[in-house]
């Protein structure tokens, strides 16, 4: 099925950028909290590395939701377009990562299973997010 909507680019990008901040944000709260609250009284070398252990998983953790929430947003009365909205965000995210971390000169073979699990986790919740959106949608159209 084509449409003549066109597909969202600078909103998808725009979208992916805002979802790196906020995931961001959250991991240095988390840490913020943490120093605060649950372990405080050591060095910032500490919390640093505290940080770059948890931040990968607050990525995922929080990422799953905003990205199928994002991916539904962007499909909303665009059919046609989900397929594109439901990967083109996440890989998005994923190449502003990737050099985001290349920048930070990860240690890629310490941390490849937890970057797939992230990457792959946000692609799904995207794509499911995308997808479904217009079929329920559909379906109350055909009822």
């Amino acid at each position: 099925m084509t449409s003549n909507v066109e597909t969202p680019w600078l909103k998808i990008i725009g979208w992916a950028v805002l979802i790196h901040v906020i995931l961001i944000a959250l991991s240095i709260l988390e840490v913020a909290v943490y120093a605060m609250l649950i372990d405080p009284g050591h060095e910032e070398s500490f919390y640093q590395a505290h940080a770059e252990i948890s931040a990968p998983y607050i990525s995922i953790f929080f990422g799953i939701p905003l990205f199928n929430f994002v991916a539904r947003l962007l499909a909303k009365n665009k059919p046609g377009k989900e397929l594109i909205i439901g990967l083109g965000l996440p890989n998005a995210y994923i190449v502003m990562d990737i050099i985001m971390l290349i920048f930070a000169e990860v240690n890629w073979a310490e941390n490849y299973v937890v970057l797939g699990v992230s990457f792959t986790s946000k692609i799904l919740a995207s794509y499911v997010g995308a997808r479904t959106v217009n079929r329920k949608q559909q379906k109350l159209i055909n009822s």
